[in-house]
């Protein structure tokens, strides 16, 4: 008997031992996989990633505040984007249960003189098919404050880019004009619909809406990269974004949120929404900061990345993290170091322009300034003939010249994505 009972005890003492051996080589292969990046100052911000629900990695890098070296923490908050979209939806999914709205409501019962609101339902906002553009002011009208009854009468003047209800674009706007019905709809202001139906249910203590005269304790400054290091991001005052990506976190919180919503601790509504194929996933991205959540529905892993710094570095983390987390081999790093190689401005001429993508969806400018051309905000730094290289997603971006030798077409290829855009 007493044998049996130290066998027992050995067994036990070896499986332990092999859990915490497990922890200990996933942390270090996240870590030797990251490193290199932080050290080339091409990431900065926060990971987590749980295997079987339980968190086994939880760490911030780079800078907070690079002007005061300020490290980030674990607990500094940084915007999350359009990982808010889904808070919202959770919103809407609570205002419907309790009948203070339908998903066939006109936007005219709410907002009597919006321009084709007989036409636009609050499904339509949800499900990005109310034809209403992804972003509907100027770079300029983006830094000011704004209330979500401005936004609305910003979002009028815009032209629908297709019949409502007939194609999906993505749309922010349209999701800040839907948080603006259901705070009439509910007769409260979107932060408090937020505490009450998200942040306090699923225990999010560190998470707010953006308020540009509040003073944010732990705020991370945002930043972008270019060919000289980080570089600090356009001003911006979120509350453009109301309700489409206005909310700053934690990794924790965002966590919290992913498992409550598969947990089903928000409802079997939110639920059935959220978890697709065994998988809860939300990202964004806007100016200087990214986001990232996704959780395996049977627990198996499940990670969050947040970052102040808007680099290609992150699509190769969130990868090889995932990677890493299913038992798999992670890459190389590969830490961008592009040969730049100075273009005279007589030659970029050529490809100004206005580009519309081949499938469909919102287009932008490419212009010239300083001797550098930018598609749409993002910056293209030369690498060849007719070829560049931008930071914002490691993408190389060649330009395909026709028989005349005019541009016509730009190629965009980053991690896992490869784009086709036309010249107007």
């Amino acid at each position: 008997m007493i044998n049996l009972l130290l066998i027992l005890a050995f067994m036990l003492s070896a499986v332990r031992c092999l859990g915490q051996d497990s922890r200990g080589s996933v942390q270090s292969k996240i870590d030797a996989y990251v490193n290199p990046f932080v050290e080339a100052g091409q990431f900065s911000g926060i990971l987590l990633a749980a295997q079987n629900g339980k968190i086994v990695y939880e760490k911030a890098f780079g800078p907070a505040n690079a002007e005061f070296s300020i490290p980030n923490r674990v607990n500094t908050r940084i915007g999350i984007a359009s990982i808010t979209k889904p808070m919202t939806s959770v919103i809407l999914i609570r205002l419907l249960e309790e009948k203070r709205l339908t998903l066939h409501d006109k936007v005219n019962k709410y907002i009597p003189d919006f321009p084709n609101g007989n036409r636009i339902t609050v499904e339509m906002l949800s499900d990005h098919r109310s034809g209403i553009p992804h972003r509907v002011m100027s770079p300029e009208w983006e830094a000011v404050a704004h209330t979500s009854a401005d936004m609305v009468e910003k979002i009028k003047l815009a032209k629908l880019e297709f019949e409502p209800g007939t194609q999906e674009l993505y749309s922010s706007a349209g999701y800040s004009l839907l948080a603006r019905i259901l705070e009439i709809a509910s007769g409260k202001p979107y932060a408090q619909l937020l505490q009450e139906y998200v942040f306090t249910p699923c225990g999010m203590t560190e998470s707010l809406d953006f308020n540009s005269e509040a003073i944010m304790v732990r705020r991370a400054q945002e930043y972008l990269l270019d060919a000289t290091g980080i570089i600090q991001a356009p001003l911006k005052d979120y509350s453009f974004l109301v309700g489409a990506g206005s909310v700053y976190s934690t990794a924790r919180d965002v966590y919290k949120f992913g498992e409550s919503v598969v947990n089903g601790a928000l409802g079997e509504s939110v639920r059935a929404n959220f978890v697709r194929n065994g998988i809860m996933r939300s990202n964004g991205s806007t100016n200087g900061h990214r986001a990232t959540l996704k959780i395996n529905a049977e627990k198996r892993y499940g990670y969050v990345l947040i970052s102040n710094l808007a680099s290609g570095a992150i699509d190769l983390i969130i990868k090889n993290m995932e990677a890493i987390l299913e038992g798999n081999a992670a890459e190389s790093p590969a830490v961008a170091h592009p040969t730049i190689t100075p273009v005279s401005e007589m030659i970029l001429a050529d490809y100004v322009g206005q580009y519309q993508r081949t499938e469909g969806g919102s287009g932008f400018a490419v212009t010239i300034k300083n001797n550098l051309i930018s598609a749409g905000d993002i910056k293209l730094y030369p690498i060849g003939p007719d070829c560049f290289f931008e930071y914002k997603y490691f993408g190389e971006v060649c330009f395909l010249r026709d028989a005349t030798g005019t541009v016509r077409s730009m190629n965009w290829i980053g991690t896992g994505f490869k784009l086709e855009w036309r010249r107007q």
